[in-house]
């Protein structure tokens, strides 16, 4: 992995298995392997988590006070692979993906 890689990478981190309609916690986090920048010109500006095409979450952020780690509850009715998003202001779109298993 690059230290440009590093920097951008995008983790989802969530169980490998959930109860079908059971509410669960999803963490969506950059910077994880190398610290991205946080200043005026060199920020991420939003993440995104889907279930396949299915948006399910935003978070918006702003450069300097803002750190990059969205958590939110989903819940599912039918596998499909989760898949978050994060935009650099510099370096375009970086993005993950994470089966879920359905009980």
């Amino acid at each position: 992995m690059t230290a440009l890689e590093k920097k951008h990478a995008v983790i989802i981190e969530a169980p490998d298995e959930v109860e079908k309609n059971e509410p669960f916690e999803v963490e969506v986090r950059v910077g994880e392997y190398k610290e991205h920048p946080n200043e005026p010109g060199h920020f991420i500006e939003w993440m995104e988590l889907y279930q396949g095409d299915t948006f399910l979450a935003r978070l918006d952020l702003t450069p300097e006070k803002s750190h990059y780690v969205m958590k939110t509850t989903i819940k599912l009715d039918h596998a499909h692979p989760l898949k978050a998003w994060a935009k650099c202001n510099l370096h375009g779109l970086w993005e993950e993906t994470k089966e879920i298993k359905i009980k």
